[in-house]
């Protein structure tokens, strides 16, 4: 009887720790006070959640506009930082990646509390850093096709809209602007010689020609006026850090040897150049090409877009937390 009480009492002690170690792995990792988001992460809370952040840390955020979309959405920019060297960083380019915006913007918000408390991050001192290199951040570049994914068809025109996307009703898996063109195969890059549908579509239809859409002729042209060191696109999904566009001698070594860095900060896979298309109308890709500087995607995510909640927040915030501040280091050490 003894043993029996014994062994009872071991396996509750053994109970309540395994419940205490669940209830530690389930806890919140990152408190942001602003940027929350419940079910979904739509247009309407990344316009309250800009101009909040604004507010609440004054002098240290502005909030711009860099044109509008097909519906007349506006394309926000949220600047950090005075350095003169510059950093641009996208997301939201495909609407059914709409979990990219919710972490740039959470990322936003990270960076915001360690420049005003005057925190390192990971050991980068971001005040230090963003007195030497400004950071421009578009979060949802496809704003209207993002709204059609997670709030449906609305007052837009049915019959269309289910005819690009090949007959089905729901529009979950919907990758284009609400023309139904694909923002990351419009960019002036080998465009001519890149893959595309026929027609406009939910997917892989890469416009009559490049930058032909307002949301890809506005990201362009912010770049070019902008002039960056480097630029970060997120997208969605794999775990893997796309690099490589053609790039030769002393550019390919400097463009890998940024990359292996990120892939281990990250955990992700960078893609190698083998396994990287030789032509393409990417975001990344007229970077590279045009500016001859370094530029990158980030895909976040094993998962499919439909097998990945905002629950993973936690999760993308600790793999992508120091890359920003790491391409800032590199970015303030590096000869104009």
């Amino acid at each position: 009887m003894k043993r029996w009480i014994a062994f009872s009492i071991v396996i509750s002690l053994l109970f309540l720790e395994g419940c205490t170690v669940y209830k530690i792995t389930q806890k919140k990792a990152y408190k942001n006070e602003i940027v929350h988001a419940e079910l979904n992460y739509d247009y309407q809370q990344l316009k309250e959640d800009l101009f909040k952040l604004q507010e609440s840390y004054p002098g240290k955020l502005q909030v711009d506009t860099i044109g509008t979309s097909i519906e007349g959405r506006e394309l926000y920019v949220a600047r950090m930082g005075t350095g003169p060297k510059k950093l641009v960083v996208i997301g939201g380019v495909h609407a059914r990646e709409w979990m990219t915006t919710y972490l740039l913007m959470s990322l936003i918000e990270l960076y915001l509390k360690h420049d005003q408390e005057g925190k390192k991050l990971k050991g980068y001192p971001v005040r230090q850093l963003l007195e030497t290199v400004s950071v421009s951040f578009i979060p949802m570049v496809n704003p209207d096709g993002v709204d059609l994914v997670l709030n449906g068809i609305g007052d837009r025109d049915r019959k269309l809209l289910i005819r690009m996307n090949e007959g089905e009703e729901n529009f979950s898996r919907w990758k284009a602007n609400i023309a139904g063109v694909d923002l990351n195969r419009q960019f002036p890059a080998d465009w001519e010689a890149t893959d595309s549908k026929e027609a406009p579509s939910f997917e892989n239809y890469k416009g009559m020609r490049p930058l032909d859409q307002p949301e890809s002729e506005a990201i362009a042209r912010f770049t070019l006026g902008e002039q960056p060191e480097m630029t970060i696109a997120y997208h969605l999904s794999g775990s893997v850090i796309f690099w490589y566009y053609n790039q030769k001698d002393e550019h390919y070594k400097r463009d890998l040897k940024i990359g292996k860095k990120v892939g281990r900060i990250t955990g992700y896979k960078l893609i190698e150049e083998e396994d990287s298309d030789d032509i393409a109308a990417g975001y990344k890709d007229w970077f590279v090409k045009v500016f001859e500087r370094s530029g990158y995607t980030i895909e976040i995510g094993e998962q499919r877009y439909d097998q990945i909640d905002v629950d993973a927040i936690d999760r993308f915030i600790g793999e992508n937390q120091a890359v920003i501040p790491y391409l800032m280091k590199v970015i303030s050490k590096a000869k104009k």
